[in-house]
């Protein structure tokens, strides 16, 4: 029998991995327990052993230049919808950031990139659970074009852009390292 679709609730979301409570490999109940050799508190499964060791998500960003300005989009799902970033999203696994960077513009916007540079990592702290790494790219091939993921897309100039309706700390913050590339290539 086939299932609906559902959007991933982000408030669930948020509270892994502090709230394991099962062993992803037998089920057994997860009890926070000391490891070694560092001594730091893990879940660990009563039952198996399993130690869950928990790590962040990767998620992948391109800000996509042309002539000076910066592809962004405002998004069409949570968290903050409406509001505005450069496309992105989750790196799958056993994908490589940089393949997830193209791929995710595609998706969203609908250009296939090609990746210049890494611009750098971010942190957003109101989110421990993501690190994110940002690309600049420029387009390959394809125009830009609203999708689901994508209310709208615009090219802006650094004095364009609509700062008070970035989503991210992290976008925010990636969009000011790329303005500092351009002052400092002046």
């Amino acid at each position: 029998m086939k299932k609906d679709a559902v959007h991933a609730n982000h408030h669930v979301q948020h509270r892994f991995p502090r709230d394991v409570r099962f062993c992803a490999l037998c089920g057994g109940a997860m009890e926070r327990r000391p490891v070694l050799p560092d001594g730091d508190e893990r879940p660990v499964c009563e039952r198996c052993g399993f130690v869950f060791f928990p790590s962040p998500k990767l998620v992948v960003g391109c800000l996509v230049i042309e002539s000076g300005r910066v592809l962004l989009l405002k998004r069409g799902n949570e968290p903050s919808m409406g509001k505005w970033t450069f496309p992105g999203g989750f790196v799958d696994f056993a994908e490589r950031a940089i393949d997830a960077a193209v791929r995710e513009t595609a998706e969203e916007v609908g250009l296939q990139v090609q990746i210049d540079r890494l611009l750098g990592v971010y942190t957003d702290p109101a989110n421990h659970n993501a690190q994110m790494v940002a690309y600049l790219a420029r387009a390959h091939s394809g125009d830009p074009a609203p999708s689901a993921e994508a209310l709208e897309v615009h090219y802006f100039t650094p004095q364009e852009i609509p700062w008070d309706e970035i989503a991210f700390r992290s976008s925010d913050e990636a969009l000011h390292d790329w303005i500092a590339t351009l002052k400092a290539t002046g």
